[in-house]
């Protein structure tokens, strides 16, 4: 039988962690590895502690490299069939390793994801995601009476990939730092034949963060170099998403970000890339 790593990601929440290593600890296929890996350089040593403390490993990133750099980690770390990626705040039944694993088995399929809710509200909020003809992202939220759905990406929070394919597409773009890797690697594997895809009838949990304008057009930028969008339809999404966040800001009662969505553009156009030496917005 197919075996699976875990890639966990943590930042500044412990106490999260364990509760992930718990869960993982109950599920009905045992991983055979456990890569924690702490972007925030401060993990108490108790936080990995319990039922699958001899097969975790912890690597310290105080540098916060970024959700790309942590996936491909695994990459020399274990040598398993699949790797099951989790944030820290992941909430799952006991069967998701199975039911994800299952999927990947496939060798047809290149990742695989279960419909995601929000952790605070119960909310369905992602069953995998939409990429648009000018390079941008949307999650989908159609509920559908398949098993399996075919899409163009999955959240990262929580996905299982082949190892097969990670190998076959090169692993992970660490470039983008964060919040467009899981649609690139989607874009890449489909690009290579693979199918990405979410498994309907499996429910977890995450609460999605905040996309700040910044890095959200900068990398749309950046994937519309790479994957070879016209400029012209790329600037069209780039200044939809910004009207679509200036909205959401003036809402709010903040000014719109539109200095950090020039920023973004501009930076995306020089093909600067990876963690941001500001603040982004």
């Amino acid at each position: 039988m197919s075996e699976y790593a875990v890639v966990l990601v943590s930042y500044q929440r412990p106490d999260l962690v364990r509760g992930v290593l718990a869960e993982l600890a109950k599920q009905t296929v045992a991983p055979s590895h456990v890569l924690v890996v702490d972007n925030s350089g401060d993990l108490p040593a108790e936080s990995v502690q319990g039922p699958l403390a001899s097969i975790t490993e912890v690597i310290e990133r105080p540098d916060n490299p970024g959700y790309g750099a942590a996936v491909n980690l695994a990459r020399d770390a274990s040598h398993s069939d699949n790797v099951l990626m989790l944030t820290h705040d992941a909430v799952f039944d006991d069967t998701l390793a199975e039911r994800l694993m299952k999927a990947v088995t496939n060798e047809a399929v290149g990742a695989a994801a279960p419909v995601l809710h929000r952790r605070s509200t119960g909310e369905l909020f992602s069953s995998g995601g939409s990429l648009t003809r000018g390079g941008r992202a949307y999650h989908r939220t159609a509920t559908e009476a398949e098993t399996t759905t075919a899409v163009d990406w999955v959240d990262g929070a929580i996905v299982m990939y082949s190892r097969a394919a990670l190998d076959a597409v090169g692993w992970l773009k660490e470039e983008y730092f964060l919040y467009f890797e899981d649609v690139e690697i989607g874009w890449r594997l489909r690009k290579h034949g693979y199918l990405v895809v979410v498994e309907n009838g499996t429910k977890a949990y995450q609460e999605p963060g905040a996309h700040p304008t910044y890095l959200g057009i900068r990398n749309m930028t950046l994937f519309a170099r790479e994957s070879g969008i016209p400029h012209l339809r790329s600037l069209g999404s780039a200044a939809r998403r910004t009207l679509e966040d200036s909205a959401v800001a003036v809402l709010h009662g903040h000014l719109p970000p539109l200095a950090a969505a020039w920023r973004g553009r501009r930076d995306g156009m020089r093909g600067r890339t990876g963690k941001p030496s500001h603040r982004p917005a």
